[in-house]
């Protein structure tokens, strides 16, 4: 993760959260699909529900896509 997101306490809680998030809702997810995630500066501050609203969203669009 790039040093412009917060200082290494904020990067590391990032992290760990994201983590937790993706392993418990990977059934949202293709096995075939890679998922990368980019933390913004924003995202120093993010809340676990927020991100897996977040989880979900990008979820149901990697779906539709998929489906196309």
């Amino acid at each position: 993760m790039t040093k412009k997101v917060g200082n290494a306490v904020q990067r590391n809680r990032i992290k760990r959260v994201v983590r937790e998030v993706f392993r418990r809702n990977r059934q949202l997810f293709p096995a075939s699909h890679d998922i990368v995630f980019i933390a913004k500066r924003e995202a120093t501050g993010i809340s676990y529900e927020a991100l897996v609203t977040e989880l979900h969203r990008a979820a149901r669009k990697l779906q539709r896509e998929a489906s196309r």
